[in-house]
């Protein structure tokens, strides 16, 4: 487990544990963050929207490639961001319910998967838009589409010319497109994982299959910056950050972003889940302390991950 807690009167960060059966975890080593990754795709769709070249509430297909064959369901671009569009996770397709992973990704870790390849695994059926809320993945591979298509570059293009373009954010890597470097934090510990993986945290097809939705890696000290940039308002401006902070229904979840000290202090962040891998990150407004725990085991409880870290920086 690595960790960073900043707050007005300073930065800490810890390791603790094994990297990869041999060595000890480093504040320095790569974890992979999962689905943290969709705040940063999120704040990404929210920087087009300052810019004018997108609007929350036109339907996500107005913005997607003509050729793409896909049903969008009618939703809008806010429905996408808070996972209300009523589309179904291609996950469906790949995780089975108890969070093991089916075949189709365990037979060919190495396996480059392509944002249509993924959904083409969609199921058919969907929900009115904006009734329900319903986590799916399916949403942020969209996004990700969208961002490419507005701009007319691949999305990495576009997340280094901005929501990543700040200093030292180069080990907080979008993944294949980047590779993550040494030193590195292996799933589950295990040594020759990354031989397995062709590379990737926690492999190829994994880190594809996350696309826009969860295939990022960083070092936590690295994404303790780009949430404190984020929360600062460096990234976008106050009026996008209550957009995607407004929490208006008991889900909790806003645009890319949920509660994610509930019960402990107000916040705004993300927790992420992947094989191997367990992250955990946000920031604290009222007072702008910023927590970030990642893990490299399955821990049942996400949610209590970093709440000892946001005790103790609110008590600081």
């Amino acid at each position: 487990m690595s960790a960073t807690v900043m707050t007005a009167t300073g930065t800490w960060s810890g390791a603790t544990g094994s990297a990869d059966g041999v060595r000890d975890v480093t504040v320095d080593d790569q974890f992979a963050i999962a689905s943290i990754t969709k705040s940063i795709v999120a704040t990404q769709v929210m920087q087009l929207v300052e810019a004018g070249e997108l609007a929350l509430d036109k339907p996500a297909g107005d913005y997607l490639p003509k050729d793409l064959d896909f049903d969008t369901n009618g939703a809008t671009i806010r429905q996408l961001l808070g996972m209300r569009s009523g589309i179904p996770s291609y996950e469906e397709a790949l995780v089975n319910a108890d969070g093991t992973l089916k075949p189709l990704l365990t037979r060919t870790p190495r396996r480059h998967w392509t944002a249509r390849e993924l959904l083409q695994l969609v199921a058919a059926g969907r929900t009115p838009p904006g009734t329900t809320f319903d986590y799916s993945s399916t949403n942020y591979v969209l996004l990700g589409l969208i961002i490419e298509q507005v701009r007319g570059r691949p999305l990495i293009e576009v997340l280094r010319d901005g929501v990543l373009s700040g200093e030292g954010l180069e080990r907080l890597i979008f993944q294949p497109d980047e590779a993550p470097t040494a030193p590195m934090a292996m799933p589950f510990g295990h040594k020759n994982a990354l031989d397995v993986g062709g590379g990737y945290l926690p492999s190829m097809a994994d880190a594809s299959t996350g696309n826009a939705a969860y295939s990022m890696a960083s070092d936590s000290p690295t994404l303790a910056r780009w949430w404190r940039a984020f929360c600062a308002g460096e990234i976008v401006s106050q009026a996008s950050l209550t957009e995607m902070s407004t929490f208006r229904f008991a889900d909790r979840y806003g645009l890319g972003l949920f509660d994610i000290a509930e019960g402990v202090t107000p916040s705004v962040g993300h927790a992420g889940w992947q094989t191997g891998y367990v992250s955990w990150a946000g920031c604290m407004p009222e007072d702008g302390s910023v927590v970030v725990v990642l893990t490299n085991q399955e821990l049942d409880d996400i949610g209590g991950m970093g709440a000892p870290l946001v005790r103790a920086a609110q008590s600081d």
